[in-house]
C-alpha cells in the first residue's frame, strides 16, 4: 500500500514524540539518584534497581506488546501504551518510598514497551526502503535528542523543584505522540484473526523475569540459581514455540544470520555503554563535587554529538554497505570508553573526559540508526513488527545487563546496603574503572559482530514493491 507524504509525516512526527520519552525520562532521573536516595532514604544498590526495573518490565512487556499489535493493529498498541505510560508517569511523582517508585516505574516500562515495539515498524510501514534510513534517522535523533537535554534539564529541575517534577516534563511529549496517531486513518494489523499465544507469552516473561533479576541479583548466590532456573525455563519456551502454529516469538527470524549478527551487535552496544551514564552521574556529584546542574551540562555532550552524527548517518547509510557505519561507530565507542577508563580516579582530567564524551557521541550516532536499517533490511515486510519488536527487546535487555552489570559491582566492592560517601570513594572507582573495563570487552566483541554480518546494502536485500531504484 503506498501511503502520502502526510500519512508517512504523521507517523514519523507521534512515534518520534513517544520514543523522545524514555530517554528525556532516564537521563533525567540519572541526575536525580543522589536526591531520591535521599527523600527515599535509599543505598545505592537500591538507587540501581530503578532503571532496572524500568527495563526488566519492558523487556518481558515488549515481544507480546508487538504480537498483539499483529493481531489488533499498531496505531491502537501504540495508543494504550501512551495511556498506561502516562499513569505510570503521573503516579511516579507521588511514591512516597522506593518500593512505589519501582512499581510505577514498572508501569511505565509496559507502556513505553507497547510504543517501542511498535514505532519504528509504523515507520518501516509506511516508507519505501530507499527513504527509511532517513526516517529512522530523524526517529534515532529524537532519542538522542531526549536523551542530550535531559541530563541538563534534569539537573536543573532537581535544584529548582525537586525530583518528582521531572516526572511531569516528559508527559505533554506522550500526549502530542498521542494526538498524532490518533491522526492517522490506518489501524496497520499483519495476523488480524489470529489467536494469541497467553501461554507462550508467559513462559517468555517467566525465563525473562529470573534470567535479568539473577544478574542483577549477582554476585549472590540465589542471583546465580535464578540465572539457571531462567535459561532453563528459556529453553523450554523455545521448544514450545517451535511446535506453536501462532507463536508470540517468530524464532525462525533467528536462522537470518545476518539478522542475528545485527541484532548481537545491537545488544552489546547498549550492554557497553547503557551503565556509563549512571556511573558518571554518580561519579562527578561526589568525587567530583558538582552539582547536578553541572554533572548534567557534562553527561549532555555525549548525546548532543549523537545526534548531529545520527542525522549525517542517515543520509548515506541506505547507499553504502550496511556493516560499514555501525562497525566503525562501535570502533569509536570503544576508544571513548578507553578514553574515560584512563581519565579517572580519585582525581581525573577533565579535558580528557570532555574529549571521550565527544568521541562517544560520535560513535554512538554511527552506529545506532544505521543498525537498526541493516537489521530491518533483512527481513521481509510481513516480518516488520516481529523484528521491529526484537530490536527493542535486545535494546532493553543490553541497557538491563548494563544496569546488572553496575549493580552486581557496587555490590561486590561496596555491600549493597553502602551509601556514597568520602570513606569508600577508592572502592567505588574500583567500581568504575571495573565497569569501564568490562563495557571495552563488550565494544570489542560488538565491532566483530557487527563487520562480520555479511556484506549488502539496503536495495540489495529489498523485496519487490520497496520503492529501491535498481539500476
Amino acid at each position: 500500500m503506498e501511503y502520502s507524504v502526510v500519512e508517512r509525516r504523521t507517523v514519523l512526527i507521534a512515534s518520534c514524540m513517544a520514543i523522545f520519552v524514555n530517554p528525556l525520562a532516564g537521563t533525567m532521573l540519572n541526575l536525580a539518584l543522589n536526591a531520591i536516595g535521599a527523600d527515599l532514604q535509599c543505598s545505592a544498590h537500591e538507587l540501581g534497581w530503578i532503571a532496572s526495573i524500568f527495563f526488566i518490565v519492558s523487556v518481558v512487556a515488549m515481544v507480546p506488546a508487538a504480537r498483539l499489535a499483529d493481531i489488533y493493529g499498531k496505531k491502537r498498541v501504540f495508543l494504550i501504551g501512551t495511556l498506561i505510560a502516562l499513569v505510570g508517569l503521573l503516579l511516579s511523582m507521588t511514591a512516597q518510598n522506593i518500593q512505589m517508585l519501582y512499581v510505577f516505574r514498572g508501569m511505565t516500562g509496559i507502556g513505553t514497551a507497547c510504543i517501542s515495539s511498535t514505532s519504528v515498524s509504523m515507520i518501516v510501514d509506511v516508507y519505501p526502503r530507499d527513504q527509511r534510513g532517513a526516517a529512522l534517522a530523524w526517529n534515532t535523533a529524537c532519542v538522542y535528542t531526549g536523551a542530550s537535554i535531559g541530563p541538563s534539564l534534569g539537573g536543573v529541575i532537581t535544584d529548582v523543584f525537586g525530583w518528582r517534577a521531572i516526572f511531569l516534563v516528559v508527559v505533554p511529549f506522550l500526549i502530542v505522540g498521542a494526538l498524532m496517531m490518533i491522526r492517522f486513518p490506518y489501524n496497520i494489523a499483519n495476523t488480524k484473526g489470529e489467536p494469541f499465544d497467553a501461554k507462550g507469552s508467559v513462559v517468555y516473561g517467566m525465563s525473562v523475569l529470573l534470567v535479568m533479576f539473577g544478574i542483577i541479583s549477582l554476585p549472590e548466590t540465589y542471583g546465580i540459581v535464578m540465572i539457571v532456573v531462567g535459561l532453563a525455563v528459556l529453553g523450554f519456551f523455545v521448544l514450545t514455540e517451535r511446535r506453536t502454529e501462532y507463536p508470540v516469538m517468530h524464532l525462525a527470524l533467528f536462522r537470518n544470520s545476518r539478522f542475528t549478527r545485527s541484532l548481537m551487535a545491537l545488544f552489546l552496544n547498549y550492554a557497553a555503554s547503557y551503565c556509563i551514564a549512571f556511573f558518571f552521574s554518580l561519579y562527578l556529584q561526589n568525587i567530583g563535587e558538582m552539582t547536578p546542574t553541572e554533572a548534567g551540562i557534562f553527561l549532555m555532550i555525549q548525546p548532543l554529538v549523537q545526534v548531529v552524527f545520527t542525522l549525517i548517518a542517515g543520509r548515506f547509510v541506505d547507499r553504502m554497505d550496511l556493516r560499514i557505519l555501525p562497525t566503525v561507530g562501535m570502533s569509536l565507542t570503544l576508544v571513548g570508553i578507553v578514553m574515560l577508563y584512563f581519565s579517572t580516579g580519585l582525581t581525573y582530567d577533565i579535558t580528557m573526559l570532555y574529549i571521550a564524551q565527544f568521541v562517544l557521541g560520535m560513535g554512538f550516532g554511527l552506529f545506532s540508526s544505521p543498525n537498526t536499517t541493516a537489521t530491518m533490511a533483512y527481513v521481509d515486510r510481513r516480518d516488520y513488527n516481529k523484528a521491529s519488536a526484537l530490536i527493542a527487546t535486545m535494546r532493553q535487555i543490553g541497557m538491563t545487563a548494563s544496569m546488572g552489570l553496575a549493580t552486581c559491582l557496587i555490590s561486590v566492592f561496596l555491600g549493597t546496603e553502602a551509601v556514597i560517601s568520602p570513606d569508600n570513594y577508592v572502592q567505588f572507582v574500583d567500581v568504575v574503572k571495573t565497569g569501564l573495563l568490562f563495557c571495552m570487552v563488550f565494544c570489542a566483541v560488538g565491532t566483530i559482530f557487527s563487520w562480520f554480518r555479511g556484506k549488502a546494502t539496503s536495495c540489495d536485500v529489498a523485496t519487490e514493491g520497496d520503492g529501491c531504484q535498481r539500476s
